[in-house]
């Protein structure tokens, strides 16, 4: 038996004991009420509505509704950031579809003063993602509506950056290792070097005054060396945590310091109340992989 299928009934139970905590609420009420107690304790939030990889335009219709209903219902207790996967907005679909449908969501968002942030996705739906994320932050009126996740572990990463112009413009970088399956061409399997163009993508985009996301689930050395850096330079970036059993201690601890740290939010809504599975599934993963490398390393030393 191979390790994966190994795994697979371990990953089964355990996303079901686990997946569920870092699903923030099932409805655009409640996690609008989640986000008011963040903000109470200081944090930001980054509202994250889960779907992705969709191909019919009425699932498409009732995610653009759900989001603008999010927007439209935030007040000065709640406010924050919307994060949008392009695959659930129609890209799986069409290029046009989705520029449609964010083109609703960002023209609400910049009425109301919020950002949207283009969030990651498997390599094939990148340079459209970046083409149409573009386009709006070249907009004087829009550029700072819209922000770009980069997703490190990619080797092309720079050169996309390069092509569609982006080192001036709002991202959140993050690591992007073992979200989604990709292959392995794609991708650099050495952790350092992910590190090293994380914090040289960084400091170009600090050196260009934006202000960037700075997106980790548990990385607390690399939290400390991006804002550290930030620091050195004299400029402002906001760490991204995520909300769940993993990310608590990280930023209860950068809080406490004095750093900005935003708080992502996934959420459900009535009509795709199933879709935290495929997430729970990831993150329930993420933990085992944690435990497996603890374990080893532990094993190593004795």
């Amino acid at each position: 038996m191979s390790f994966v299928n190994l795994w697979r009934p371990i990953d089964a139970v355990a996303y079901r004991l686990v997946g569920r905590r870092f699903l923030g609420a099932q409805s655009v009420e409640d996690v609008l009420g989640v986000g008011r107690q963040l903000k109470r304790q200081r944090f930001r939030v980054t509202y994250n509505l889960l779907g992705e990889h969709i191909k019919d335009e009425g699932t498409v219709n009732m995610a653009l509704e759900t989001t603008l209903a999010l927007i439209s219902r935030m007040n000065h207790n709640n406010f924050g950031n919307v994060s949008c996967k392009p695959t659930l907005f129609g890209l799986a679909i069409s290029k046009k579809l989705f520029h449609e449908s964010i083109t609703t969501v960002v023209q609400l968002a910049y009425k109301r003063g919020i950002e949207v942030e283009f969030d990651a996705e498997n390599y094939e739906y990148i340079p459209d993602t970046f083409e149409i994320f573009s386009g709006f932050a070249s907009d004087p009126y829009l550029k700072n509506v819209v922000r770009q996740a980069v997703q490190v572990h990619l080797k092309s990463i720079k050169r996309l950056m390069d092509e569609y112009e982006l080192w001036d413009k709002n991202l959140r970088i993050v690591k992007g290792s073992g979200v989604y399956k990709e292959k392995k061409s794609v991708v650099s399997q050495s952790e350092s070097l992910v590190v090293e163009r994380y914090l040289e993508i960084l400091k170009k985009n600090l050196q260009n005054g934006r202000v960037p996301f700075v997106a980790t689930v548990r990385d607390r050395k690399l939290a400390f060396e991006a804002m550290d850096l930030a620091n050195f330079m004299n400029r402002l970036a906001v760490v991204q945590t995520l909300f769940g059993p993993l990310g608590t201690e990280l930023r209860d601890v950068l809080i406490r310091k004095g750093y900005p740290v935003s708080v992502y939010i996934p959420f459900t809504d009535s009509w795709c109340r199933d879709a935290w599975k495929p997430y729970g599934l990831r993150r329930a993963q993420m933990i085992r992989k944690i435990i497996w490398e603890e374990a080893k390393r532990m094993i190593s030393l004795k």
